[in-house]
């Protein structure tokens, strides 16, 4: 019971009295997190900003924008469809003051401009175009916003901003629309940060769009303000980078906590302000009290602790060190504990455990590659009863398993696959002891009747591995091994992806093999030569990704030919 008094007191001391103390003393939060609470809230506030400022920009810009995509294209139609396009649009979003069309030459189309006759005055229309020629000027690619101005017409003043965009690909036009900034004046005028904060926009030079606090009229310059300021500095390097930055600027009664980020379409920026005097007046109150009862509690705390932690963390880490071998398979490895208390006597427990997972392992292991050695030498068995057969195929079995396995290797298969695909290889001609030995051993050219009987190897080596079950997951192998990719093989007639994988890869080593051993009625090809032979069959007898493997097995490791090249390692 030692070690549960000890883990009880350390708990009693290092949690209980300390969360006591703190909690009786922290009505509220510490500073830093009043101040990230202000920061957050400056943030979101920008964020939602930023979003309705986008929806007032956006909504007409789109509405605007989508007569370049009007049914049968805007200048093919006839002149009265497109002046009732035109009206259709100032009708339906009143934030639309005037809009003109241009054609290729960048010249106003007679009879294609309109206005709100009530919101906007004839000399603003002529302010209109020049704003709208100006960006036309500039060499358009999409959608462009000029700088922002006082309006000069029944708009009462407000912010105006001129888009506009090519019409076309190649350019058949251009259309160009001043949108007012009214609804978007409103609501930054109402907007309220705090008591005394408030939340404005200027453009990318530094002058004011429009916004609370008194700051001035439209085109004002307010670059010299702190976050405006640093904004922009910020995008000097970098102008078209989509910025966001929230904390303090400024020192003493002229600090502010603010933040800004920047519509990317236009380019603005949106700024809330809010003096730091406000944002964090209960702050220091609340620090002092803070800092003197955690002083306490930490300081008991610590002492405790380092007396308490290192009796019982270090064992534990020597544990968790030792366990992790344990589980890594090195079965046998002690925890050395010299402590009499509990501890020690888990560790003796843990030392007896993986004494004995040892001795299991090295059972287990002693019987599993017996087990395997097994299934292996009666496979073996089973391939030689085929090959013995014809003194000419002797080894081809053997040799077409190793050769699959590399090819296995190289398309990244795994062990057990690896161990299918060497089964597999060795037993993909089992069929064959079903076919008559006047057929089998023909040195010459079989007959279609002859061909026919031999075609059923396949089928007859599935149902021959069939009952046997170790064997279930290479029956792939055999029966499918004289398939097609194009789907003209034998005996069901598979085609492409759908034969298995692993068939796909004996059959390539088959063939393989076939080239380079020889025959009664071939000499073994030279290297180059089977290859060839098999980049001829890709794509229509063997799958052309098992081919590119096999090359890339030849290149890097070097596979067995009659004897005179490097063996390949069967898979462990």
């Amino acid at each position: 019971m030692r070690l549960f008094k000890a883990i009880l007191l350390l708990m009693l001391v290092v949690s209980i009295i300390p969360t006591l103390m703190v909690g009786w003393l922290s009505v509220s939060h510490t500073r830093e997190l009043l101040i990230r609470d202000a920061q957050e809230l400056a943030q979101e506030r920008v964020k939602q900003l930023r979003l309705k400022a986008e929806s007032f920009l956006e909504d007409p810009t789109e509405r605007v924008v989508g007569l370049s995509s009007v049914p049968g294209g805007f200048f093919t139609l006839p002149r009265e469809a497109q002046r009732l396009h035109i009206a259709a649009v100032l009708n339906q979003r009143p934030e639309v003051l005037a809009l003109t069309v241009f054609g290729a030459d960048r010249q106003r189309l007679p009879g294609l401009q309109a206005f709100a006759v009530h919101d906007m005055a004839p000399s603003g229309v002529a302010e209109h175009e020049e704003r709208a020629r100006a960006l036309l000027d500039e060499g358009l690619t999409g959608v462009r916003y000029s700088d922002v101005v006082a309006s000069h017409g029944g708009g009462g003043g407000g912010p105006v901003v001129t888009l506009a965009f090519p019409v076309g690909d190649p350019v058949q036009g251009y259309m160009a629309a001043d949108i007012t900034l009214a609804g978007l004046r409103q609501m930054l005028a109402q907007e309220r940060v705090g008591s005394t904060g408030f939340a404005y926009l200027a453009d990318r030079h530094g002058r004011l769009i429009t916004g609370g606090g008194g700051l001035g009229a439209v085109g004002d310059d307010v670059s010299k303000r702190l976050p405006l300021a640093h904004l922009l500095k910020q995008r000097e390097g970098t102008p078209d980078t989509e910025l966001f930055h929230v904390g303090n600027f400024g020192e003493g009664r002229e600090a502010v906590v603010s933040a800004y980020s920047v519509l990317p379409e236009a380019g603005w920026a949106i700024v809330s302000e809010q003096p730091v005097e406000n944002a964090y007046r209960q702050v220091e109150s609340m620090e002092r009290r803070i800092l003197l009862g955690l002083g306490g509690a930490i300081l008991v705390a610590l002492v405790l602790a380092a007396i308490f932690s290192r009796n019982l963390t270090q064992p534990l880490k020597t544990f968790i060190a030792t366990s992790l071998e344990l589980a890594r398979g090195k079965f046998g490895v002690e925890v050395h504990l010299k402590q009499k208390n509990e501890l020690g006597e888990l560790a003796q427990t843990f030392n007896y455990m993986s004494k004995q997972l040892m001795a299991y392992d090295m059972e287990t292991r002693g019987l599993y590659e017996s087990l395997e050695k097994g299934y292996l030498e009666t496979i073996v068995a089973l391939a030689n009863s085929i090959d013995s057969k014809d003194a000419y195929t002797r080894g081809h079995s053997q040799r077409v398993g190793d050769v699959a396995v590399e090819i296995g290797k190289e398309l990244k298969l795994t062990e057990r696959e690896l161990r299918q695909l060497q089964y597999g290889g060795i037993l993909h001609d089992i069929g064959k002891i079903g076919i008559p030995e006047n057929i089998l051993c023909k040195q010459s050219r079989l007959t279609d009747q002859e061909m026919s009987l031999m075609r059923e190897h396949p089928a007859i080596g599935d149902a021959i591995i069939g009952p046997v079950t170790f064997l279930g997951s290479v029956r792939a192998c055999v029966r499918h091994h004289h398939e097609r990719w194009d789907g003209t093989g034998y005996p069901d007639k598979l085609k492409g992806e759908a034969i298995p994988m692993l068939a796909r890869i004996v059959a390539c080593a088959d063939t393989f093999d076939a080239c380079t051993s020889t025959r009664p009625y071939q000499k073994a090809m030279p290297l180059e030569k089977a290859m060839e032979i098999l980049d001829n069959l890709s794509g229509a007898q063997l799958d052309p990704k098992v081919v590119q493997a096999l090359r890339a097995v030849l290149a890097q490791r070097g596979v067995r030919l009659e004897g005179h090249r490097q063996p390949v390692k069967l898979a462990s």
